[in-house]
């Protein structure tokens, strides 16, 4: 299929949005080795963090337009971009994505599994503001009943459709899993340069707890070395549990190519003893070592336990993000 690139304007002088002509929007789990369907209304994400496993689709998707006769001018200037640029930089946005999914969406097809949204790239990213994607799917499933959704993000921004996911709790199972590596705003300023602080996190998430909506802690990636500690997790936890999350999960740090691409250049300039450390533990795997992720797992249920959150809810809520595929992203939970 021909991929059609209009430029929507931009963001800033280094931010511009393309319109991308979609050919859907529902994802089935036999395309992506998924245990749940997932939709994702924009491709690439303003956030920028150095951990994320997402870029290679954005690449895939810039040098398909790039490649095609004629090819548009838009897509061209993309593929010259170095791909991390281009990814956090160059925003296609699904412009249809609504009407796409009111379209293809048929309950019955669905299996019962859940529905992902922002499993690749968050859907309430800066451009959610300007073109409310995410917004108008959500209006989509509020015409209907008994669906089972989730949304992972890490904007304070969701708090803005409290009521509409109010509602849509009331019509359907829904979980909001807002991710949150750390407290430490300084840390998450250089790993994460564009996401919203902790604090504004935190303050989404209890804004969507008083509004009766089902939010939880999502703790992906943790960071061997940097977020896996004792007092970060438990700091972390705590203050999720006060701020009215109904679970937490969490799993540590896969490397797959696409995050060792980002990953390392950031460990090297900014922490480079544990660059080598991660060479090390990690080899050429994409996880971390059973002892590691055994040791990991227990600490998080010791401080869960500690804190009131209820492990049959935070069981259920994770096994939404699962995935039996070993070269899925970070949100497969206790994978190691």
């Amino acid at each position: 299929m021909v991929q059609h690139f209009t430029a929507l304007g931009s963001r800033g002088t280094t931010t511009r949005y393309l319109s991308l002509d979609a050919r859907g929007i529902l994802n089935p789990p036999a395309a992506t080795g998924m245990r749940f369907w997932s939709l994702n209304p924009y491709v690439g994400c303003e956030f920028g963090c150095a951990y994320c496993y997402a870029r290679e689709t954005h690449r895939w998707t810039i040098d398909r337009a790039a490649n095609q006769r004629p090819a548009l001018p838009t897509a061209r200037e993309a593929a010259t971009l170095p791909s991390a640029q281009a990814f956090e930089r160059r925003i296609l946005v699904k412009e249809d994505a609504a009407a796409l999914l009111r379209r293809d969406l048929h309950p019955a097809r669905l299996d019962g599994l859940p529905i992902v949204i922002g499993s690749a790239t968050d859907p309430y990213q800066p451009a959610e503001r300007r073109f409310k994607l995410t917004r108008a799917l959500l209006e989509v499933f509020a015409e209907y009943r008994g669906l089972h959704l989730s949304i992972i993000t890490k904007s304070a921004l969701v708090a803005r459709d409290a009521t509409l996911l109010a509602e849509l709790a009331r019509r359907h199972r829904v979980s909001i899993h807002i991710s949150l590596a750390a407290l430490d705003a300084a840390l998450l300023r250089q790993l994460e340069p564009r996401t919203p602080t902790p604090k504004a996190r935190l303050g989404a998430m209890r804004r969507l707890a008083d509004a009766g909506v089902p939010v939880g802690l999502l703790i992906a990636p943790i960071l061997p070395g940097l977020t896996d500690d004792t007092v970060t997790l438990g700091t972390l936890l705590a203050a999720a549990r006060e701020a009215g999350a109904n679970w937490a999960g969490g799993g540590p740090l896969r490397l797959g190519p696409a995050t060792r691409h980002t990953l390392f250049p950031w460990l090297l300039r900014h922490r480079p003893l544990l660059a080598h450390r991660y060479r090390e533990h990690y080899g050429d795997r994409r996880g971390v070592t059973k002892p590691y992720a055994d040791a990991l797992n227990a600490r998080l249920r010791t401080l869960m336990d500690r804190l009131g959150y209820d492990p049959r809810e935070g069981m259920r809520r994770e096994e939404e993000l699962r995935t039996p595929s070993p070269g899925a992203g970070q949100l497969a939970l206790f994978e190691g």
